[in-house]
């Protein structure tokens, strides 16, 4: 099993909603303390964020042919017809994938690393600051 950070994740979710934000301090614009700001991408601390990341990183790996499990909406498989399978875990801004075919594993890998950026961790060993053996 192995592990992918998305780097900056919640700027990957493109807004769908209107919103707008004071302006924050340090990056006020001179002559114009009334005006807000209007966000196109979601960032930490917004409430849509997490929602925003979801549908990007749902949609993009439905469109890779991924299914996502009837009983856990955060995991997602794909097989062919040869047999070979991957698994795909999302949890907020980290990957969780395994598989039975390493050319299946490393396409993973370069593919979700070229859409967005992450860092690859390698070997899965922490999860929720537990060790996994």
């Amino acid at each position: 099993m192995f592990q992918l950070d998305v780097k900056s994740t919640f700027l990957n979710g493109v807004l769908k909603e209107e919103v707008y934000v004071e302006q924050p301090e340090g990056f006020e614009v001179k002559n114009a303390g009334h005006k807000v700001y209007k966000l196109r991408k979601a960032f930490y601390g917004l409430k849509q964020a997490p929602r925003v990341w979801y549908s990007e990183i749902d949609a993009y790996l439905f469109m890779c042919k991924f299914k996502m499990s009837t009983s856990e909406t955060t995991l997602y498989t794909r097989s062919d017809l040869k047999g070979n399978l991957i698994i795909v875990s999302i949890y907020v801004d980290g990957i969780a994938y395994t598989g039975n075919n390493e050319r299946l594993l490393s396409e993973f890998k370069r593919e979700m690393m070229q859409r967005y950026e992450m860092s690859d961790l390698g070997l899965f060993h922490h999860f929720f600051g537990m060790g996994i053996l």
